[in-house]
Protein backbone atom coordinates (compact mmCIF):
# COMPACT_ATOMS: atom_id res chain seq x y z
CA UNK A 1 0.00 0.00 0.00
CA UNK A 2 1.14 3.54 -0.68
CA UNK A 3 1.41 6.02 2.19
CA UNK A 4 -1.92 7.77 1.61
CA UNK A 5 -3.71 4.41 1.51
CA UNK A 6 -2.31 3.51 4.92
CA UNK A 7 -3.43 6.89 6.23
CA UNK A 8 -6.98 6.36 4.95
CA UNK A 9 -7.01 2.81 6.30
CA UNK A 10 -5.91 4.03 9.73
CA UNK A 11 -8.52 6.80 9.79
CA UNK A 12 -11.27 4.34 8.84
CA UNK A 13 -10.27 1.98 11.66
CA UNK A 14 -10.21 4.77 14.25
CA UNK A 15 -13.61 6.04 13.08
CA UNK A 16 -14.99 2.49 13.14
CA UNK A 17 -13.76 1.99 16.70
CA UNK A 18 -15.21 5.35 17.74
CA UNK A 19 -18.58 4.66 16.12
CA UNK A 20 -18.84 1.17 17.60
CA UNK A 21 -17.92 2.49 21.05
CA UNK A 22 -20.76 5.01 20.86
CA UNK A 23 -23.07 2.22 19.72
CA UNK A 24 -22.13 0.10 22.74
CA UNK A 25 -22.81 3.10 24.98
CA UNK A 26 -26.34 3.19 23.54
CA UNK A 27 -26.76 -0.57 23.93
CA UNK A 28 -25.73 -0.02 27.57
CA UNK A 29 -24.81 -3.43 28.93
CA UNK A 30 -24.49 -2.00 32.42
CA UNK A 31 -21.73 -2.75 34.91
CA UNK A 32 -23.48 -2.59 38.29
CA UNK A 33 -21.07 -1.54 41.07
CA UNK A 34 -20.29 -4.00 43.86
CA UNK A 35 -17.90 -4.12 46.82
CA UNK A 36 -14.92 -4.79 44.51
CA UNK A 37 -15.74 -2.08 41.98
CA UNK A 38 -13.75 1.11 41.49
CA UNK A 39 -16.82 3.02 40.22
CA UNK A 40 -19.99 4.11 42.01
CA UNK A 41 -22.64 4.38 39.29
CA UNK A 42 -23.92 1.83 36.73
CA UNK A 43 -21.77 2.26 33.63
CA UNK A 44 -21.97 0.77 30.12
CA UNK A 45 -19.43 -1.96 29.53
CA UNK A 46 -18.41 -4.23 26.66
CA UNK A 47 -16.70 -1.32 24.94
CA UNK A 48 -14.16 -3.96 24.02
CA UNK A 49 -16.58 -5.01 21.27
CA UNK A 50 -15.54 -1.87 19.41
CA UNK A 51 -11.84 -2.69 19.77
CA UNK A 52 -12.29 -6.34 18.77
CA UNK A 53 -14.53 -5.72 15.75
CA UNK A 54 -12.33 -2.91 14.43
CA UNK A 55 -9.24 -5.10 14.87
CA UNK A 56 -10.71 -8.17 13.18
CA UNK A 57 -12.19 -6.26 10.25
CA UNK A 58 -8.92 -4.37 9.77
CA UNK A 59 -6.74 -7.47 9.96
CA UNK A 60 -8.99 -9.50 7.67
CA UNK A 61 -8.99 -6.62 5.20
CA UNK A 62 -5.20 -6.44 5.27
CA UNK A 63 -4.91 -10.19 4.79
CA UNK A 64 -6.82 -10.13 1.52
CA UNK A 65 -5.32 -6.86 0.29
CA UNK A 66 -1.68 -7.77 0.90
CA UNK A 67 0.22 -10.02 -1.47
CA UNK A 68 0.98 -13.15 0.56
CA UNK A 69 3.85 -13.92 -1.81
CA UNK A 70 5.78 -11.15 -0.08
CA UNK A 71 5.67 -13.12 3.16
CA UNK A 72 3.89 -10.38 5.11
CA UNK A 73 1.36 -12.80 6.57
CA UNK A 74 3.37 -15.98 6.07
CA UNK A 75 0.38 -18.25 6.65
CA UNK A 76 -2.26 -20.04 4.63
CA UNK A 77 -5.84 -18.82 4.34
CA UNK A 78 -6.96 -21.78 6.45
CA UNK A 79 -4.57 -21.03 9.29
CA UNK A 80 -5.42 -17.34 9.23
CA UNK A 81 -9.15 -18.19 9.24
CA UNK A 82 -8.65 -20.40 12.29
CA UNK A 83 -6.80 -17.62 14.10
CA UNK A 84 -9.59 -15.15 13.31
CA UNK A 85 -12.19 -17.72 14.42
CA UNK A 86 -10.42 -18.38 17.73
CA UNK A 87 -10.16 -14.65 18.36
CA UNK A 88 -13.86 -14.23 17.57
CA UNK A 89 -14.72 -17.11 19.92
CA UNK A 90 -12.86 -15.38 22.75
CA UNK A 91 -14.87 -12.22 22.05
CA UNK A 92 -18.23 -14.04 22.00
CA UNK A 93 -17.58 -15.93 25.24
CA UNK A 94 -16.36 -12.77 26.98
CA UNK A 95 -19.37 -10.82 25.70
CA UNK A 96 -21.66 -13.54 27.03
CA UNK A 97 -19.91 -13.17 30.38
CA UNK A 98 -20.44 -9.40 30.31
CA UNK A 99 -24.16 -9.95 29.67
CA UNK A 100 -25.04 -13.09 31.64
CA UNK A 101 -22.01 -13.72 33.92
CA UNK A 102 -20.67 -17.03 32.64
CA UNK A 103 -19.31 -19.40 35.28
CA UNK A 104 -15.53 -18.98 35.83
CA UNK A 105 -14.95 -22.66 34.99
CA UNK A 106 -16.74 -22.25 31.65
CA UNK A 107 -14.61 -19.21 30.81
CA UNK A 108 -11.47 -21.15 31.69
CA UNK A 109 -12.53 -24.00 29.42
CA UNK A 110 -13.01 -21.55 26.54
CA UNK A 111 -9.57 -20.05 27.18
CA UNK A 112 -7.97 -23.50 27.29
CA UNK A 113 -9.73 -24.55 24.10
CA UNK A 114 -8.56 -21.45 22.24
CA UNK A 115 -5.01 -21.83 23.55
CA UNK A 116 -4.83 -25.56 22.69
CA UNK A 117 -6.16 -25.07 19.15
CA UNK A 118 -3.73 -22.20 18.69
CA UNK A 119 -0.73 -24.24 19.90
CA UNK A 120 -1.60 -27.34 17.88
CA UNK A 121 -2.78 -25.85 14.60
CA UNK A 122 -1.34 -22.32 14.34
CA UNK A 123 1.91 -21.67 16.22
CA UNK A 124 3.77 -22.62 19.37
CA UNK A 125 6.94 -21.74 21.24
CA UNK A 126 9.49 -24.19 19.82
CA UNK A 127 12.59 -23.03 21.67
CA UNK A 128 13.86 -20.52 24.18
CA UNK A 129 17.30 -19.01 24.46
CA UNK A 130 18.60 -19.44 28.01
CA UNK A 131 21.61 -17.30 28.98
CA UNK A 132 24.56 -19.50 29.78
CA UNK A 133 22.89 -22.53 28.18
CA UNK A 134 22.06 -21.40 24.66
CA UNK A 135 19.13 -22.33 22.47
CA UNK A 136 16.95 -24.94 24.18
CA UNK A 137 14.57 -26.98 22.01
CA UNK A 138 11.32 -27.39 23.97
CA UNK A 139 9.93 -30.26 21.91
CA UNK A 140 6.50 -31.36 23.16
CA UNK A 141 6.91 -29.05 26.16
CA UNK A 142 6.46 -26.18 23.72
CA UNK A 143 2.74 -27.00 23.40
CA UNK A 144 2.27 -26.92 27.16
CA UNK A 145 4.26 -23.71 27.58
CA UNK A 146 2.30 -21.99 24.80
CA UNK A 147 -1.06 -22.93 26.34
CA UNK A 148 0.09 -21.91 29.83
CA UNK A 149 1.38 -18.54 28.56
CA UNK A 150 -1.80 -17.68 26.65
CA UNK A 151 -4.18 -18.60 29.49
CA UNK A 152 -2.03 -16.85 32.10
CA UNK A 153 -1.66 -13.66 30.13
CA UNK A 154 -5.35 -13.46 29.20
CA UNK A 155 -6.27 -13.62 32.88
CA UNK A 156 -3.46 -11.31 33.97
CA UNK A 157 -4.60 -8.63 31.54
CA UNK A 158 -8.19 -9.12 32.68
CA UNK A 159 -7.19 -8.71 36.34
CA UNK A 160 -5.51 -5.40 35.55
CA UNK A 161 -8.50 -3.88 33.79
CA UNK A 162 -9.93 -2.24 36.90
CA UNK A 163 -9.68 1.53 36.56
CA UNK A 164 -10.29 4.05 33.81
CA UNK A 165 -7.78 3.89 30.99
CA UNK A 166 -5.22 1.53 32.47
CA UNK A 167 -5.81 -1.43 30.12
CA UNK A 168 -6.37 0.68 27.00
CA UNK A 169 -3.27 2.81 27.63
CA UNK A 170 -1.25 -0.37 28.21
CA UNK A 171 -2.46 -1.86 24.92
CA UNK A 172 -1.77 1.40 23.07
CA UNK A 173 1.77 1.93 24.38
CA UNK A 174 2.76 -1.73 24.15
CA UNK A 175 1.24 -1.98 20.67
CA UNK A 176 3.27 0.99 19.42
CA UNK A 177 6.53 -0.44 20.77
CA UNK A 178 5.77 -3.98 19.58
CA UNK A 179 4.88 -2.69 16.12
CA UNK A 180 8.12 -0.73 15.90
CA UNK A 181 10.35 -3.53 17.21
CA UNK A 182 8.76 -6.16 14.98
CA UNK A 183 9.02 -3.88 11.94
CA UNK A 184 12.73 -3.31 12.56
CA UNK A 185 13.45 -7.04 12.73
CA UNK A 186 11.13 -7.94 9.84
CA UNK A 187 8.37 -9.73 11.79
CA UNK A 188 5.74 -8.11 9.60
CA UNK A 189 2.69 -10.11 10.67
CA UNK A 190 3.27 -8.99 14.26
CA UNK A 191 3.75 -5.45 12.94
CA UNK A 192 0.40 -5.45 11.14
CA UNK A 193 -1.44 -6.95 14.13
CA UNK A 194 0.13 -4.33 16.41
CA UNK A 195 -0.82 -1.66 13.88
CA UNK A 196 -4.45 -2.85 13.98
CA UNK A 197 -4.53 -2.87 17.79
CA UNK A 198 -3.07 0.64 18.00
CA UNK A 199 -5.73 1.92 15.58
CA UNK A 200 -8.58 0.06 17.31
CA UNK A 201 -7.99 1.39 20.82
CA UNK A 202 -8.24 5.23 20.53
CA UNK A 203 -11.94 5.26 19.58
CA UNK A 204 -12.67 3.49 22.86
CA UNK A 205 -10.04 5.25 24.95
CA UNK A 206 -11.44 8.76 24.42
CA UNK A 207 -14.70 7.63 26.07
CA UNK A 208 -13.04 5.58 28.79
CA UNK A 209 -10.30 7.92 29.98
CA UNK A 210 -10.37 9.91 32.13
CA UNK A 211 -14.11 10.00 32.90
CA UNK A 212 -15.04 6.33 32.43
CA UNK A 213 -18.18 6.78 30.35
CA UNK A 214 -17.80 3.17 29.16
CA UNK A 215 -15.64 0.19 30.21
CA UNK A 216 -14.06 -2.40 27.90
CA UNK A 217 -15.35 -5.27 30.06
CA UNK A 218 -14.18 -8.86 29.74
CA UNK A 219 -14.89 -8.57 26.01
CA UNK A 220 -12.02 -6.15 25.61
CA UNK A 221 -9.58 -7.44 28.21
CA UNK A 222 -9.89 -11.10 27.18
CA UNK A 223 -9.58 -10.21 23.50
CA UNK A 224 -6.55 -7.94 23.94
CA UNK A 225 -4.91 -10.47 26.25
CA UNK A 226 -5.34 -13.23 23.68
CA UNK A 227 -4.03 -11.12 20.80
CA UNK A 228 -0.85 -9.96 22.55
CA UNK A 229 -0.18 -13.44 23.98
CA UNK A 230 -0.50 -14.91 20.48
CA UNK A 231 1.76 -12.23 18.99
CA UNK A 232 4.53 -13.23 21.39
CA UNK A 233 4.32 -16.75 19.95
CA UNK A 234 3.92 -15.62 16.34
CA UNK A 235 7.05 -13.53 16.57
CA UNK A 236 9.19 -16.50 17.54
CA UNK A 237 7.78 -19.04 15.09
CA UNK A 238 5.70 -17.66 12.22
CA UNK A 239 8.13 -14.87 11.37
CA UNK A 240 11.22 -17.10 11.29
CA UNK A 241 11.99 -16.58 14.95
CA UNK A 242 12.94 -12.94 14.46
CA UNK A 243 11.26 -11.61 17.59
CA UNK A 244 12.68 -12.50 20.99
CA UNK A 245 10.27 -14.44 23.19
CA UNK A 246 11.11 -11.98 25.98
CA UNK A 247 9.84 -8.87 24.15
CA UNK A 248 6.10 -9.13 24.87
CA UNK A 249 6.49 -10.22 28.52
CA UNK A 250 8.84 -7.29 29.13
CA UNK A 251 6.47 -4.88 27.37
CA UNK A 252 3.73 -5.95 29.80
CA UNK A 253 5.97 -6.34 32.84
CA UNK A 254 4.03 -3.66 34.81
CA UNK A 255 0.91 -5.86 34.58
CA UNK A 256 2.65 -9.21 34.98
CA UNK A 257 4.63 -8.02 38.00
CA UNK A 258 1.51 -6.57 39.63
CA UNK A 259 -0.40 -9.84 39.20
CA UNK A 260 2.45 -12.07 40.38
CA UNK A 261 3.41 -9.95 43.41
CA UNK A 262 -0.25 -9.70 44.45
CA UNK A 263 -0.69 -13.47 44.24
CA UNK A 264 2.50 -13.97 46.25
CA UNK A 265 1.41 -11.49 48.92
CA UNK A 266 -2.01 -13.10 49.22
CA UNK A 267 -0.41 -16.55 49.41
CA UNK A 268 1.92 -15.44 52.21
CA UNK A 269 -1.14 -14.15 54.09
CA UNK A 270 -2.83 -17.52 53.49
CA UNK A 271 -5.62 -15.92 51.47
CA UNK A 272 -7.69 -17.75 48.88
CA UNK A 273 -5.98 -16.67 45.66
CA UNK A 274 -8.99 -17.78 43.60
CA UNK A 275 -11.31 -15.37 45.39
CA UNK A 276 -12.01 -11.97 43.82
CA UNK A 277 -10.32 -9.08 45.61
CA UNK A 278 -9.13 -5.48 45.41
CA UNK A 279 -5.50 -5.90 46.43
CA UNK A 280 -3.58 -5.31 43.21
CA UNK A 281 -1.00 -2.56 43.47
CA UNK A 282 -3.06 -0.21 41.32
CA UNK A 283 -6.10 -0.87 43.53
CA UNK A 284 -4.07 -0.16 46.66
CA UNK A 285 -3.17 3.12 44.98
CA UNK A 286 -6.84 4.08 44.72
CA UNK A 287 -7.32 3.22 48.40
CA UNK A 288 -4.44 5.56 49.19
CA UNK A 289 -6.37 8.41 47.56
CA UNK A 290 -4.82 8.58 44.11
CA UNK A 291 -7.23 9.15 41.23
CA UNK A 292 -7.69 6.78 38.31
CA UNK A 293 -5.96 9.32 36.09
CA UNK A 294 -2.89 9.52 38.33
CA UNK A 295 -2.50 5.75 38.49
CA UNK A 296 -3.11 5.23 34.79
CA UNK A 297 -0.52 7.86 33.91
CA UNK A 298 2.00 6.22 36.26
CA UNK A 299 1.42 2.84 34.63
CA UNK A 300 1.62 4.48 31.20
CA UNK A 301 5.04 5.85 32.14
CA UNK A 302 6.12 2.40 33.37
CA UNK A 303 5.02 0.93 30.05
CA UNK A 304 7.17 3.51 28.26
CA UNK A 305 10.17 2.42 30.33
CA UNK A 306 9.44 -1.23 29.55
CA UNK A 307 9.04 -0.38 25.87
CA UNK A 308 12.57 0.99 25.81
CA UNK A 309 13.71 -2.06 27.77
CA UNK A 310 12.03 -4.43 25.33
CA UNK A 311 13.65 -2.70 22.36
CA UNK A 312 17.08 -3.09 23.93
CA UNK A 313 16.38 -6.71 24.89
CA UNK A 314 15.66 -7.57 21.26
CA UNK A 315 19.18 -6.57 20.25
CA UNK A 316 21.10 -7.27 23.47
CA UNK A 317 23.44 -10.15 24.21
CA UNK A 318 22.16 -12.92 26.52
CA UNK A 319 23.92 -11.37 29.52
CA UNK A 320 22.61 -7.96 28.48
CA UNK A 321 19.05 -9.28 28.44
CA UNK A 322 19.45 -10.59 31.98
CA UNK A 323 20.80 -7.24 33.13
CA UNK A 324 17.86 -5.33 31.61
CA UNK A 325 15.25 -7.68 33.05
CA UNK A 326 16.93 -7.65 36.46
CA UNK A 327 17.04 -3.85 36.42
CA UNK A 328 13.33 -3.58 35.59
CA UNK A 329 12.43 -6.10 38.29
CA UNK A 330 14.41 -4.10 40.86
CA UNK A 331 12.52 -0.94 39.87
CA UNK A 332 9.13 -2.67 40.20
CA UNK A 333 10.10 -4.36 43.46
CA UNK A 334 11.08 -0.99 44.94
CA UNK A 335 7.84 0.63 43.77
CA UNK A 336 5.73 -2.22 45.14
CA UNK A 337 7.53 -1.95 48.50
CA UNK A 338 6.68 1.75 48.61
CA UNK A 339 3.02 1.06 47.79
CA UNK A 340 2.68 -1.73 50.35
CA UNK A 341 4.47 0.31 53.02
CA UNK A 342 2.11 3.24 52.45
CA UNK A 343 -0.85 0.86 52.44
CA UNK A 344 0.20 -0.67 55.75
CA UNK A 345 0.62 2.76 57.35
CA UNK A 346 -2.82 3.84 56.12
CA UNK A 347 -4.42 0.55 57.11
CA UNK A 348 -5.63 -0.29 53.59
CA UNK A 349 -3.36 -3.35 53.23
CA UNK A 350 -3.50 -6.35 55.56
CA UNK A 351 -0.32 -7.49 57.27
CA UNK A 352 1.27 -10.88 56.65
CA UNK A 353 -0.15 -12.11 59.94
CA UNK A 354 -3.70 -11.86 58.58
CA UNK A 355 -5.85 -14.95 59.11
CA UNK A 356 -6.86 -17.31 56.35
CA UNK A 357 -9.87 -16.22 54.29
CA UNK A 358 -12.57 -18.52 52.97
Amino acid sequence: MVTWTWAVFGLVMICLSLGLTRLMMRVNIADIPNARSSHKDPTPKSGGVAIAVAFLLGLIGLFFVQDNATGVFAMSVGRFALYAALTAMIVFVALADDIWEVLPFSKLLAQLAAAIFFAVYIARIDFVFIPGVGEFDLGFLGYFLTVLWIVFFMNAFNFMDGINGIAAVAALVAGIFLGFISFVVGAYFVTLCSFCIVLSVPGFLVHNFPHGRIFMGDTGSQFIGFVFASLAVFGTSLDDGQLSIYVVPVLFLPFIFDVVITLMYRTLRRQNIMKAHREHLYQVGTKLGFTHSHITLVYGFLFLICGVGAFNIQFASPSGRLTIIAGLLIIFAALSALVYSAGLRKGVVDRLTATRSA
